[in-house]
C-alpha cells in the first residue's frame, strides 16, 4: 500500500456511523458515512459524495466533534453501488477528546 510506511501515527479500526458537513465555497453541505479508521492524525470514512482535496469538514460521531481537511477521495465501486473513500487529516477536536482515544484500542495490522 503506497504511503503506509510513511504514516506518522497508527491506525485504528473504527465502524461508525458519522455525520460529515462540508463547506463547498459558500454553501455547507450535510452528509453522512460510515467510519473505517482513525489514527491520532486523521481518518478514512466511506460516503456517498465526492469531496476535492482541500475541502474542509466537520464530523461528528458518538460524543466526538472535529474539524478537518480532506487530503484524498477515491472512487469504490462496490457490488451495484458506487461510494468514495475519503481520507481527512484532523485539524482540530473540539468535543469528545477521551472518547476519540478510546477507540484507538486495536491497531491495523
Amino acid at each position: 500500500m503506497k504511503g503506509y510506511k510513511q504514516r506518522r501515527h497508527s491506525r485504528y479500526a473504527a465502524d461508525l456511523a458519522i455525520q460529515v458537513d462540508a463547506m463547498r465555497g459558500t454553501r455547507l453541505e450535510h452528509g453522512t458515512g460510515r467510519l473505517l479508521d482513525l489514527s491520532e492524525g486523521g481518518l478514512c470514512f466511506v460516503g456517498t459524495r465526492y469531496l476535492p482535496p482541500g475541502t474542509s469538514v466537520n464530523i461528528e460521531f458518538e460524543d466526538c466533534r472535529l474539524v478537518g481537511e480532506v487530503r484524498h477521495c477515491r472512487l469504490r465501486e462496490y457490488a451495484a453501488h458506487v461510494e468514495f473513500v475519503t481520507g481527512v487529516r484532523i485539524q482540530q477536536v473540539l468535543d469528545g477528546q477521551d472518547s476519540l482515544r478510546g477507540l484507538t484500542q486495536t491497531p491495523l495490522g
